[in-house]
């Protein structure tokens, strides 16, 4: 009994050390498995997904159109012309059309078609050398040339960079989502060690007071020592047992919230046979605020969203204000066109087929041109300037996020600063402290053994130097989250644990 007893009291002067085990969860390991397989974290990802099909969508905007028609008609006109002998004028039209269409990035819309068209009956000036059937060919080039409204990159390109800023923006979300669950994932992992170490120093508590009341009980049969003392440990067991139990249940509980947090319906091994150990120390250099802050306004992915977000602002705002002008277009056309047909011999030069004709127009046989202008615009205005004056708005918004985004980063980082210090010098006064109260727990024993004390007085030191270790393990978690809180609030966390939170076909950060 005298060796278990002085095991157990050298594990409480000395400090707590953990158990080895097989293989214990890793920080960065419990890390790892939470953006592997964290749903929420998932759903952020397809947001990035998503936010690249409507780039690829605002770039469609911008394809080569190809259109393709074709249709047959006919027509039983009256006519009573003199040089017709017929009451009706009968007519049949084959005709068909191949177009490439394209919309360019400066607002140039163009159109290049080529059109045929058989006609087979009686023409309307029954001419002689007239054509029956007949085969028209023609090649036009139709454009239309935005001059005000809508004219340049920055108005015909506005959404497509504003499709393109989103997807940095959910590239950003989904990296600032990683950065809160590793996060959240090291405050689950902290509770269920600072639970499991509770757990640990009461249960051996219990065994010491245990080892207590075997002694006593001794002593009380062999008339050393009243009953009284008997009770007092038995009274020190229980109490002890109850806050084992206690440290037990929260053990169980954190474990459920760091099991969620990891595997979200994919577990395969037993939550309740997991490990965890203190993160490795890091070394004592501390980043001076001035570069925490530093640091902070270059990667938080908040900071950076916020940035991007008055981009937006600036590009929706020089749209609007582009569509404030009136619509000045310059529209032109020009065709080529061909000509061919059976003259049932009466000797025209436009004898042939839809060869003959094709190669009338490319052989320029004729041509038509026509440039002019259109303008058009509603007198009042009111839509383009009400658009306008919302998209400033919405401008100046952005503007004032963004300043208020900065403020609060900088208030985040220089709290969490200010925490890990206080932090620091709280674990090295509760390590002082446990110290301390080891060292009373200790001298009291030896003055219990002489016969000099009673159990009352050593239940008292064990009790004081329980409550001491368990304080100095509560400060050491707590200096390690604020130090977590910091490398947060920096929007550093997961170059910390030098961990890449992979984004499709982009890598970590876009």
């Amino acid at each position: 009994m005298k060796i278990r007893k002085g095991w157990i009291v050298t594990l409480l002067v000395v400090g707590f050390a953990s158990p080895v085990v097989a293989e214990p969860l890793a920080l960065k390991e419990a890390l790892v498995m939470g953006l592997q397989h964290n749903f929420d974290l998932k759903v952020a990802q397809l947001d990035v997904v998503r936010s690249e099909g409507a780039v690829m969508a605002q770039e469609g905007r911008f394809d080569v159109m190809l259109e393709l028609s074709g249709g047959q008609s006919e027509a039983e006109i009256p006519t009573a012309s003199a040089l017709y002998p017929g009451d009706t004028l009968e007519t049949e039209s084959l005709s068909g059309e191949a177009a490439l269409a394209k919309q360019f990035d400066i607002g140039l819309q163009s159109r290049l078609s080529l059109q045929g068209v058989r006609t087979e009956g009686a023409s309307s000036d029954a001419l002689a050398d007239q054509l029956d059937p007949s085969y028209q060919a023609n090649l036009v080039l139709d454009f239309t040339q935005p001059l005000l409204k809508d004219f340049g990159w920055d108005a015909n390109l506005a959404d497509l960079k504003v499709a393109e800023t989103r997807r940095q923006q959910a590239a950003l979300a989904y990296l600032g989502r990683a950065e809160q669950l590793v996060a959240e994932i090291e405050a689950a992992y902290l509770e269920l060690l600072q639970a499991n170490e509770e757990q640990r120093y009461y249960t051996l508590a219990r065994d010491l007071a245990q080892e207590l009341l075997a002694g006593n009980e001794r002593k009380l049969d062999a008339g050393l020592i009243p009953v009284s003392e008997v009770n007092q440990a038995r009274s020190a067991v229980a109490g002890r047992e109850e806050s084992m139990l206690l440290a037990e249940q929260r053990a169980s509980v954190a474990r459920n919230v760091l099991a969620d947090l990891l595997l979200h319906g994919e577990l395969t091994t037993p939550a309740s046979a997991w490990e965890v150990d203190f993160p490795p120390q890091e070394g004592n250099t501390v980043l001076s605020l001035e570069v925490a802050l530093a640091k902070g306004f270059k990667q938080r992915p908040d900071l950076r969203s916020a940035r991007l977000d008055t981009e937006v602002r600036h590009i929706e705002l020089a749209y609007a204000d582009n569509q404030r002008w009136p619509r000045l277009d310059l529209v032109g056309s020009f065709a080529l066109n061909g000509l061919a047909g059976d003259d049932a011999g009466a000797g025209s030069r436009y004898v042939g087929d839809w060869n003959d004709a094709l190669d009338g127009a490319l052989a320029e046989d004729g041509n038509q041109w026509y440039a002019g202008l259109s303008i058009s615009m509603p007198l009042q205005n009111r839509g383009a300037r009400g658009a306008y004056n919302a998209a400033e708005a919405s401008d100046r918004q952005a503007l004032y996020a963004l300043q208020r985004a900065e403020i609060g980063a900088e208030h985040a980082i220089r709290t969490a600063w200010t925490n890990l210090g206080l932090g620091k010098q709280r674990f090295e006064v509760a390590t002082r402290a446990a110290e301390l109260a080891a060292i009373t727990l200790e001298q009291e024993s030896r003055r219990l053994t002489e016969g000099l004390s009673d159990t009352f007085r050593v239940l008292s030191y064990q009790d004081a130097l329980v409550a001491a270790r368990i304080r100095e393990v509560a400060a050491r978690i707590d200096y390690q989250q604020a130090l977590n809180a910091l490398y947060q609030v920096m929007g550093n966390s997961l170059e910390r644990y030098e961990i890449a939170a992979a984004l499709p076909r982009e890598g970590a950060r876009p």
